[in-house]
């Protein structure tokens, strides 16, 4: 399992380690060096570090220096850039050792990278997406909001990414 590193995103997706649990599953979460849980709080779940860091270096420089003043979407962004590539490189690592890996679920906002990691392993992924009611309707309502003019297109495009799958 693959959480962002915000509490209203790991929740969740440890509540959802309980149940793979309490079915007879091993759960190993894969965490970013940001924001890591104490595993002492559960138990029953191997973690693993992602660290974007490299050898030799200090502090991980995306829990302060390089996070400061960020707003939420810069924040997200740099995330996202920062452990690509260690989060492909640690779930090879994963898949490569010992036990048996049924599937990654990760979480909706880490995007793309996941899935390509997945495929590039031969894993199946699932995709959590953590929002409550209340993001659901917010996000449902973006269409509505542009036809009607509250959004330009050009500001729409710069929240929405464009891909082959988009419907308009």
């Amino acid at each position: 399992m693959f959480p962002v590193p915000f509490p209203g995103h790991f929740n969740p997706m440890i509540q959802l380690a309980g149940i793979f649990h309490h079915r007879g599953f091993s759960v190993t979460i894969l965490h970013t060096s940001h924001n890591f849980p104490d595993p002492s709080r559960h138990p029953h779940f191997t973690f693993r570090a992602i660290s974007h860091k490299k050898e030799g270096e200090g502090e991980d420089p995306l829990s302060r220096s390089e996070t400061s003043g960020l707003d939420l979407v810069s924040f997200i962004r740099v995330l996202k850039q920062k452990y690509a590539e260690p989060f492909r490189e640690t779930l090879a690592a994963e898949v490569g050792g010992g036990e048996t890996v049924c599937c990654l679920v990760s979480d909706a906002i880490w995007g793309r990278s996941t899935e390509d990691a997945a495929k590039e392993v031969g894993l199946r992924r699932v995709v959590l997406r953590t929002g409550g009611a209340a993001s659901f309707r917010a996000f449902a309502a973006f269409p509505l909001l542009r036809d009607k003019g509250y959004f330009s297109m050009l500001v729409f495009l710069k929240w929405s990414p464009v891909t082959p799958e988009s419907d308009w």
